[in-house]
């Protein structure tokens, strides 16, 4: 049954008008007196006497709806209250088929309200306490008219929700706050229901909207924020790329490699998402832009680089990190030609047990294959040992692996390691933070839960930068050896990238150095590291005297820029103190002044009604008061003492301020109007009152008043005038004036 009765009409039979008598039946449960209601109770306002018979409902444990109010005009004349059981509902469902319990049942409990005319107060003019069904206190508050969530609790779960906490670990918060369940005024539900009807509540058609206002806001606060749109035909977003300030800073000194994947199930549209990820002197992975795109075309993808290299200034990254797909490999080649790519090697050797697993011995050939593409340490001793492979295996005819050979200058180590990466050898830094939004958002996230939660992000690398810098500036790593050299790194490097290079010095006792040829200050010499019982590694290394510059044939330096453990063997060896300034790089420095360390990470604020505002600024400031007022029992009766008289202070002014209201031009302001609220929305069932009626509907009315032979009192509870409307909750919203360029004819980019 609809909790909302329009056509109801009261029975004015019904209603005891005569107050001589107080007496009301006897209630089935035994409720403290000063809680049951009675006929002839007044109170001040409307709002009062329901929370007066709200009480006694959870004493008596039970709930209640509102069955009817009359009104005239837009002023309530009366109110009934009945128990939410009230009324028999008949269910089109066969009661063989009908599954989901029903509370329906003809219970008389109910109380009704009237305004006293000339007197402005509430008066209870008739009361019913008899129940047909049990009553159990001690359950009351399971009823969902008795649970309730505080204004602390909701702005709680909305906090949390920014910060991507789960709804059952708020809950489990809440109870572990209050010691137990049962200290609770509400239950897990309740905290679901209120984010999805409150705070994720973003339809399909605004969903977009928002996301563009987002944009906008971002870019209202940083003039630097990136961002650029492709529209369909009807306007829905086809591609996305947005890059904050902060990450179009540390392009400058972090975009030198980049990787760059894509990922399904991150929003309800099936966007792809795609993150551009780099490394930064710490060796920790930077966002430094975003993407959603319809599709993984070769034009999405081209559409998509260009967008970057707009953002980036023009500049192009040395090297570029992606998976297999064959449309970016096109797409880099046509956007950035010079940029080296690299294809992800975890990914290849991960498909090597699904491409081969029909060979016998398949476990045989994947060791073998990972054993010419990591230990093959030259181009010519490549393409020999992967030749012998395929031979003693009989792969030559496989077209997986003959497509691999050709395609081997970006994918095999020796073939790349010659250029600088920054330790990436795979996508997986973009996998990681495509898992950090898996843990937040699912394929019915909206656009807008998406971009929160890549602000999230933004903000956790931000804060994991600065807790680094501020570590390698007020802390020192000691030395594992007695080396000038590894002392040189200690100064200049972060205490990550230093860790990095005090493993090579450790490594350097199991290596064996051989002079094998000298001539003019030009050596050569074999070293020799021992990786395991029997097994040792030799690599070739060369040092040049006169140009102090030292190569080994591993190119750890050229590809991670950490100088490997052959190299300090040999200068020992020639009994070096102190490394060229070119093997200190200022990519790993601790003392280089970085601009983007300046700038704040784009955050969403979030769009907050004026009382939440001031609720979040008044506990802020309480929080002080409280922590100052807990040192004592005496400081805190002081603080109880002020607290009640506050209380009764503003409750007084609260009831001052009750009634109608004005508000004139000369003492409106900006805060006033935003607290300006729509008049209630009157819900109507069947036709309109105002249609024009037919003339046998004319007749009836006529028919009907001629009827009516008896006259109201003064105390009428129904008006003839008044018209039955529904209870409705009225919510706030708030209107954001932005704007769109609108597209040109055959233009549908929209960028900032």
């Amino acid at each position: 049954m609809d909790h909302s009765t329009s056509n109801c009409q009261l029975n004015p039979g019904e209603v005891d008008y005569e107050f001589e008598s107080n007496e009301v039946p006897k209630p089935l449960l035994v409720v403290d007196d000063e809680l049951v209601p009675k006929v002839g109770m007044t109170f001040t306002t409307l709002e009062d006497a329901g929370k007066f018979y709200r009480n006694y409902t959870k004493a008596a444990g039970f709930s209640t709806r509102v069955r009817c109010t009359n009104k005239k005009g837009n002023e309530i004349k009366n109110q009934l209250i009945t128990c939410s059981r009230e009324g028999k509902w008949k269910s089109k469902i066969s009661l063989t088929e009908k599954t989901n319990p029903t509370a329906g049942l003809n219970y008389p409990t109910r109380i009704y309200i009237h305004t006293l005319k000339d007197v402005g107060a509430w008066i209870i003019s008739k009361v019913v306490l008899d129940h047909s069904h049990p009553c159990c206190p001690s359950k009351a508050e399971m009823l969902k008219q008795h649970r309730e969530l505080s204004m602390s609790i909701r702005r709680t779960i909305e906090n949390n929700e920014e910060a991507g906490i789960r709804p059952s670990k708020t809950y489990q918060s809440f109870v572990a706050a209050v010691g137990g369940h049962r200290e609770l005024n509400f239950i897990e539900k309740d905290v679901r229901n209120y984010i999805t009807r409150e705070v994720r509540n973003v339809s399909e058609q605004e969903d977009a909207k928002e996301f563009g206002k987002y944009l906008l806001r971002m870019k209202e606060k940083n003039q630097n924020f990136f961002f650029e749109l492709e529209l369909e035909e009807d306007q829905s977003i086809k591609l996305a790329f947005w890059a904050d300030a902060r990450s179009r800073a540390a392009f400058e000194y972090f975009g030198d490699v980049i990787s760059f994947d894509t990922t399904y199930n991150t929003n309800r549209y099936n966007l792809v998402c795609g993150s551009f990820v780099g490394v930064n002197h710490h060796g920790q992975s930077t966002l430094l832009g975003c993407s959603l795109m319809k599709n993984e075309e070769i034009e999405s993808f081209k559409w998509l680089f260009q967008c970057w290299l707009r953002c980036m200034g023009g500049n192009a990254s040395k090297g570029f990190l992606t998976d297999q797909c064959a449309s970016m490999k096109r797409a880099l080649e046509a956007c950035m030609p010079t940029t080296i790519h690299h294809w992800c090697i975890w990914h290849i050797m991960k498909k090597i047990p699904s491409k081969l697993n029909g060979y016998k011995g398949h476990a045989d050939i994947e060791q073998e294959m990972s054993q010419v593409v990591w230990n093959s340490y030259s181009k010519d001793s490549f393409d020999r040992n992967w030749n012998d492979f395929l031979l003693n295996f009989g792969l030559a005819d496989n077209k997986w692996l003959s497509d691999l050979y050709e395609d081997r200058h970006i994918w095999v180590p020796i073939y790349l390691d010659h250029h600088f990466w920054a330790g990436m050898r795979s996508t997986q830094r973009s996998e990681s933070m495509h898992s950090f939004f898996n843990k937040y958002i699912t394929r019915n996230s909206s656009l807008i839960q998406f971009v929160k939660q890549y602000d999230n992000c933004l903000g956790s690398r931000e804060q994991a930068e600065r807790e680094s810098d501020a570590a390698d500036f007020h802390t020192v790593i000691p030395c594992a050896t007695k080396s000038s050299i590894e002392a040189q790194f200690q100064d200049a490097y972060t205490h990550q990238k230093f860790r990095k290079v005090q493993a090579q010095f450790r490594g350097k006792a199991n290596c064996i150095t051989r002079l094998t040829n000298s001539a003019l200050g030009y050596s050569v010499y074999e070293v020799g590291e021992q990786v395991s019982s029997s097994i040792f590694n030799k690599f070739v290394v060369t040092y040049d005297s006169v140009a102090a510059e030292v190569k080994c044939q591993c190119l750890l330096f050229e590809s991670r820029g950490i100088l490997c453990r052959h190299a300090p063997s040999v200068l020992s060896f020639e009994q070096v103190s102190q490394v060229s300034p070119r093997y200190i790089l200022e990519r790993w420095s601790k003392k280089v002044k970085r601009r983007h360390t300046h700038i704040k990470s784009s955050h969403d604020e979030p769009l907050m009604e004026l009382r939440s505002k001031r609720f979040d600024q008044l506990v802020f400031r309480s929080q002080n008061i409280c922590e100052f007022a807990s040192e004592s029992e005496e400081l805190t009766a002081i603080l109880h003492r002020a607290y009640d008289n506050v209380m009764a202070e503003m409750e007084s002014l609260k009831v001052k301020r009750k009634g109608t209201s004005s508000l004139s031009h000369e003492d409106a302001n900006l805060e006033s109007v935003n607290e300006l609220q729509s008049p209630p929305r009157i819900r109507t069932r069947g036709r309109p009152k105002n249609r024009l009626g037919s003339k046998l509907d004319k007749q009836i009315a006529n028919a009907t008043k001629k009827k009516k032979t008896k006259v109201l009192s003064e105390i009428n509870l129904f008006d003839g005038a008044s018209a039955v409307h529904s209870n409705s909750s009225q919510y706030q919203g708030h209107v954001m004036n932005y704007q769109f360029r609108v597209p040109a004819a055959g233009d549908n980019s929209l960028g900032v």
